[in-house]
């Protein structure tokens, strides 16, 4: 490995120290003469450098490099004046030409509002109908003025045919319906319902033609015959016509449209049951029921019925199954004329596809609407996806014509010739080849009758111009002349933006190009750095401002040559004169005050150097204690060792303390050395002169800096007010010393050993932890720590005023291998103390013997125990007070149960566990009231589970066996304990650590569960500690789970995976009641219309 090369950088430092060495050099001599000559001006502001070539930054060090200040050649910048052109035309804001409509042939797009997709792919259907937009374009004005709906239908058709904007605003049309646009709707419903509004509303208008359009066009009838199967005569009921606007088909297990219409128009056999009462017969007989088409509508729209209703869910699931459909539908056979046929039944019925509604998406409420329509006039297929419309050629959904082997983005595909439901497909029976398409989102069709049919010119009432109408003409002219003004306007401001741009950009270029001065020019000028930056970055700079590199002479000083650039007179003229501003700082304007101070500052700088360094071992003699014996002065102990750390050359600040500063008492004389922080040296009288004048001349206050002989004698009053607290610590270092011998046991914290049948008194076990730390303190600590407060005062605190017992409960006892302790606490519970320290906390505290908690320790065993159990459960009602006792881990006593630690009842060492193993309790005088303690727990927990943003800890469990060390931190988890929010991977799973409330649900937690961990909510066995976890409707503080409180869950893989927008769009539908079109006007049964002429737009 070959070794790195150090030499150049070597040179780069000899270079450095040798210039610092010549500057010092030029400083002192300026300081010894007062003379400034012209190269030491060049020397001292970087004058001499070169100007720099090709470096990435633009460098502080040297005045004469322009580098950095613009891009290289074609190089850009995130943000001013070298942005990219597009980046910098964004602040006009939006392009309106980019909304123009690319031809007169290409359909526009509608806006959407937010959830109205459903309702822009329906209105661009009935648009492209050229039937029903020549209705619509054939009102007369006056119907147009009192009906809102109409107004605003034929304004949208109007501008969707000649608008030269390629989108079109859909919000005024909206808003008239009343629609929620924030609210998903179903598509079919919206035709069913609006179709139904224009029938009502085209009633009132004085246009024969219009006035039915929507029965023209849409409406078909059909009859629901039963026929008894004995006399073979029809029901009464089966002569009767309905009307239909849609044939709503089946797809569930159906494949093909022909099979959806021939499940539609198949024959159910009533039996059994469901046998009908026949009128003829005067019998229930078995009989044949069936939907006969009567008549068909010149626009035959069919709706596949893609979501079906799941009863164990009570939700709707969409069926995504791949549905066949042809381009061309001959329903002739499918059709059985009546006695007097209509005009459209003819005989032939041949279907062209004019329109699909696609649904992408996999819930019932979410997912997006979209619209694949041909065009009438020239046969192409187009995309109608909101603002968006492209054009897919010949095939509805972007292939090529029998491309069979190809899928697009809507999962669709095309076949020839593709076989029906009886095997065959129709096109073989006429001894045609039928084009078939298929599709997994398509939601409903649009088949119109061809052209070619007989009659279809009488199912039409004739042809119908679609053409603009002369009174909307004008309006629609106004409209396009004001979006075209705005599309000039702002390609003129942009070209003017760019144009302003373009000559900023050479204009910089030109003044950099004579910034640098040329060798031997002795005419410059010097400009603020940070002003040049701006002006050669920004659009529009500001004035130039060179007050930054001023100084108070408002000259250049040298200090702030690193903040300015040298330039040419020539820049400069260009730059003043046209940015105005100033002041002009020429290369006459150096601040000789400036510089003659710098130098003065240098060369003091120098002298303090030289000056410690031959005091500095003088300092060192004082620290180890020897000095001379010549006059000698105090100085602070601690500010000395730090002034020998410090570099020479760093001279003191003027906010820094002088040498005598900690040893100045408050008033005004010396401190006594026994007082904190007072510790003292003797320096001799030469290092005391150097502190004391350097220190003087740092500072602007003389009176910061006292000089103490060290024959200064101590101020009295402070060292009487030492003395009086050197008393009192005496006397408190005297009295516990006199308590620690008293209760040399109890301070050293160690157990005590407890014996039956002998006398104890018990104290708070807070109180019993403040008293040993206040005797244990010494030293400078010794008055540190507050006295504990009153032990009488204390003990009073702890009796309940209803009852007379106490409020608190000792702390459990540890029994192992024979010998009974008590646990340790600092913060709670009660503990015991021996009646001898108790009878010395009487003396010492002035307590009365008689408010004294006394206890004994009694054992019982498991058979008494159980009998005892038995005999409380027996005597429920004696006592209220003790209904709520928890059995669980303890004994029962003479007053109330104790509590006893489970893992200290060893048996292990017990011959024979069947034995009956004593078990040693607390009893206490007076008793514990258990009353008011559940009360105050109570409390306690329902404050604890109010909570709200806090953070619990769930871990995902792999394997059949959970680890233990998940399942006992689960269940004995401390909520005080702080856990990280980082998601942990273990051998055995995941940690996780998940945001909720006490109010939030174990529905919502397994919500977070199954995002977080992918596992679906059906399968999560989620548990703490041994406890499961169920109820989803049940909140956390419910279940007892507490803030930091740990969780597991297991995945037990019953139920399939699926998608979670699948649940959150299905659980928003099940929680809330669906409205649909409730409150807008197509549930109205009266449309409203206004009087007057008013206008449309």
């Amino acid at each position: 490995m070959s070794r790195p090369n150090t030499r150049n950088k070597n040179k780069r430092h000899q270079r450095a120290d040798d210039s610092e060495n010549s500057l010092s050099e030029i400083l002192r001599r300026i300081h010894s003469t007062g003379e400034i000559r012209k190269p030491d001006i060049n020397q001292l502001y970087l004058v001499w450098k070169p100007v720099c070539q090709g470096c990435r930054v633009n460098s502080k060090d040297n005045p004469n490099c322009f580098c950095g200040l613009i891009p290289p050649s074609n190089g850009h910048r995130k943000s001013g004046l070298w942005q990219k052109n597009q980046d910098l035309v964004l602040s006009l804001g939006p392009d309106p030409r980019n909304d123009l409509r690319s031809s007169a042939d290409t359909p526009a797009g509608l806006t959407n509002l937010g959830a109205t997709c459903y309702a822009n792919s329906i209105l661009q259907c009935l648009y492209m109908n050229t039937s029903f937009r020549a209705g619509i374009f054939s009102l007369e004005p006056e119907t147009l003025n009192q009906d809102p709906v109409l107004g605003q239908l034929a304004k949208l058709f109007a501008q969707l045919h000649s608008s030269k904007k390629g989108y079109i605003d859909s919000e005024p049309f909206i808003k008239t319906l009343e629609l929620d646009n924030g609210v998903q709707q179903d598509g079919h419903e919206f035709l069913t319902l609006f179709l139904s509004l224009l029938e009502r509303s085209l009633g009132h208008s004085k246009v024969s033609s219009a006035q039915t359009m929507v029965q023209d066009l849409f409406r078909g009838s059909v009859s629901h015959v039963t026929r008894c199967s004995k006399c073979g005569k029809d029901s009464e009921a089966s002569s009767k016509m309905e009307d239909f606007y849609e044939l709503e088909l089946n797809i569930k297990d159906l494949k093909t449209l022909d099979e959806s219409l021939d499940q539609y128009l198949s024959i159910e056999e009533l039996q059994g049951e469901n046998q009908y009462y026949c009128e003829s017969c005067h019998a229930r007989v078995d009989a044949t029921r069936c939907i006969k088409l009567r008549s068909l509508p010149t626009v035959l729209n069919l709706q596949l019925k893609r979501y079906v209703f799941l009863p164990k869910t009570t939700t709707k699931k969409k069926i995504t199954s791949s549905f066949g459909f042809p381009k061309r539908l001959d329903m002739t056979k499918r059709l059985t004329v009546a006695e007097s046929p209509p005009p459209c039944s003819t005989s032939s019925l041949t279907y062209e596809l004019s329109a699909i509604l696609i649904h992408k998406g996999s819930t019932v409420n979410s997912g997006h609407y979209v619209a694949h329509i041909k065009d009438e006039l020239t046969g192409q297929w187009w995309e109608f996806d909101d603002e968006h419309v492209s054009e897919l050629g010949s095939h509805p959904f972007g292939e090529k014509e029998n491309n069979s082997n190809d899928k697009n983005k809507n999962n669709t595909k095309s076949d020839v010739n593709s076989p029906s439901s009886n095997g065959k497909s129709h096109a073989e029976e006429n001894g045609t080849k039928e084009e078939m398409f298929s599709s997994t989102d398509t939601y409903m069709f649009m088949y119109k009758l061809s052209e070619s049919g007989i009659g279809a010119s009488a199912c039409t009432n004739g042809k119908m111009s679609s053409s603009l109408p002369s009174h909307f003409f004008e309006e629609i002219e106004e409209m396009n002349e004001v979006y075209q003004k705005r599309c000039e306007e702002y390609q003129r401001t942009k070209d003017e933006k760019l144009a302003y741009v373009t000559e900023r950009r050479e204009e910089i270029k030109s003044v950099l190009s004579e910034a640098p001065v040329v060798a031997g020019d002795d005419m410059y000028f010097w400009i603020s750095a940070e002003w040049l930056r701006q002006w050669a970055d920004t659009v529009n700079p500001p004035d130039l401002d060179n007050c930054s590199i001023q100084c108070v002479h408002e000259k250049i000083p040298v200090s702030r040559v690193n903040s300015a650039k040298r330039i040419s007179a020539m820049a400069w003229q260009l730059l003043q004169s046209k940015y105005g501003g100033g002041p002009a700082l020429s290369n006459e304007d150096y601040c000789v005050e400036c510089l003659k101070e710098g130098a003065h500052s240098a060369v003091s700088a120098d002298v303090y150097r030289d000056k410690k360094a031959s005091l500095k071992q003088l300092a060192e003699d004082a620290l180890a204690g020897k000095c001379p014996d010549s006059p000698s002065y105090f100085v602070s102990r601690t500010w000395l060792t730090h002034w020998l750390r410090r570099k020479n050359t760093e001279k003191p600040s003027e906010n820094e303390l002088g040498p005598t500063s900690s040893l100045r008492c408050p008033h005004g004389t010396l401190l006594p050395e026994v007082a904190s922080g007072a510790k003292r040296v003797s320096v001799p009288e030469d290092l005391w002169l150097f502190l004391y004048e350097t220190h003087c001349n740092s500072k602007a206050d003389m009176d910061d800096i006292l000089t103490f002989p060290t024959d200064s004698q101590p101020c009295e009053i402070c060292s009487r007010e030492l003395s009086e607290v050197a008393c009192v610590e005496g006397n408190l270092r005297a009295t516990k010393l006199k308590l620690k011998q008293n209760h040399e046991k109890l301070i050293s914290g160690k157990s005590l050993v407890l014996n039956p049948e002998q006398n104890y008194n018990l104290v708070p076990a807070s109180w019993l932890a403040k008293w040993r730390a206040f005797v244990s303190a010494t030293g400078k600590n010794i008055s540190s720590l507050p006295e504990p407060d009153s032990l009488e005062v204390t003990i009073n605190s702890l009796m309940c005023e209803k009852h007379s017992k106490l409020m608190d409960r000792p702390l459990e006892l540890v029994c192992k291998r024979g010998i009974i302790t008590q646990k340790n606490s600092s913060t709670e519970g009660l503990t015991i103390i021996p009646e001898a320290d108790w009878l010395l906390f009487c003396e010492e505290w002035s307590v009365p013997e008689s408010k004294g908690i006394s206890c004994q320790i009694a054992l019982t065993s498991t058979s008494q125990e159980n009998n005892n159990n038995s005999s409380s459960s027996n005597n429920n009602n004696d006592d209220d007070d003790y209904n709520n006792i928890d059995n669980e881990k303890t004994v029962v006593g003479s007053c109330k149960d104790e509590p006893i630690s489970v893992e200290d009842m060893d048996t292990a060492d017990e011959p024979n566990n069947n034995l009956e193993v004593p078990r040693p309790y607390i009893k206490t005088q007076p008793e514990v009231c258990e009353v008011c303690i559940g009360e105050r727990e109570t409390c306690a927990l329902m404050e604890k589970l109010n909570y709200t943003g806090e953070n619990i800890t769930v871990a995902l469990v792999r394997g059949k066996e959970v680890p233990k060390s998940i399942r006992d931190g689960s269940a004995s988890f401390d909520p005080e304990r702080r856990t990280s929010k980082r998601a942990r991977k273990g051998s055995h799973g995941n940690n996780i650590s998940l945001t909720v409330s006490g109010t939030t649900s174990v529905y919502q937690l397994k919500m977070m569960i199954w995002e977080a961990f992918g596992v679906v909510k059906e399968n999560q066995k989620l548990h703490k500690g041994e406890v499961e976890i169920e109820g989803d409707m049940a909140t956390l503080a419910d279940k007892n789970i507490f803030p930091g409180d740990v969780l597991w869950v297991k995945d037990s893989e019953i139920h399939e995976n699926r998608d979670i927008a699948d649940e959150l769009a299905d659980g928003k539908s099940a929680h809330q009641e669906e409205e649909g079109f409730r409150g807008t006007l197509l549930t109205s049964c009266n449309v409203t219309v206004t009087n007057g002429d008013t206008s449309l737009f």
